[in-house]
């Protein structure tokens, strides 16, 4: 008799977000849309995610904040798919089309800059590495081990009190909206990091 091997955290993943697949981009017109693609990768250290280190701008609220690859839809994107696509192939040199489309997370919508801004992530299984990264956009692109990433609370510069965040290698640390965006996956796959 054949031993029942449990499903990886990619795969019970994957299962969670088959519904999700047909899921409309939708959203009132007086919002501004982005979409960021949430890549997975199995190692033998376990799950993988793709982050960036955005570049340091002046005009830009997260600047130098690590984050995931994406970035505003434009008129010509038919969805949140397209538009992480086309905003992850600019940034770091990869085309999400190469992966394995797993589904999307729920919506989020935080406030910046005195606009609405709702951000769609699309999650994708994609074994690669970055391309040629656009220095106007990101710094530094990786993929970090989740069993490596310490969940603890950190001050934020200019943002007063403790936040919850997650930090790697004690000085990449991964705050706000991505945080978010990581606690959602962290339910599907059966936990966060150590749990």
């Amino acid at each position: 008799m054949q031993e029942r091997r449990e499903p990886s955290q990619l795969e019970r993943i994957s299962a969670a977000l088959e519904p999700s697949l047909s899921e409309p981009h939708e959203g009132a017109s007086a919002v501004v849309r982005a979409a960021v693609a949430l890549l997975l990768r199995e190692r033998e250290r376990g799950l993988e995610i793709f982050v960036i280190k955005r570049a340091e701008k002046s005009d830009d609220p997260w600047s130098g904040h690590m984050a995931l690859p994406g970035g505003r839809e434009e008129p010509e994107d038919e969805n949140s798919y397209e538009t992480a696509r086309r905003e992850t192939l600019e940034e770091v040199g990869l085309d999400i089309a190469g992966g394995r489309l797993l589904g999307r997370l729920d919506d989020l919508g935080p406030r910046a800059a005195g606009r609405s801004l709702v951000v769609s992530t699309v999650v994708v299984a994609l074994d690669a590495e970055a391309g040629r990264l656009d220095p106007r956009e990101v710094e530094a692109a990786m993929w970090v081990p989740v069993e490596e990433l310490v969940d603890s609370p950190v001050e934020i510069a200019d943002f007063p009190g403790e936040w919850p965040a997650y930090t790697y290698k004690d000085r990449y640390v991964i705050w706000g909206l991505t945080h978010r965006i990581l606690g959602q996956l962290w339910k599907l796959a059966g936990g966060a990091p150590g749990s």
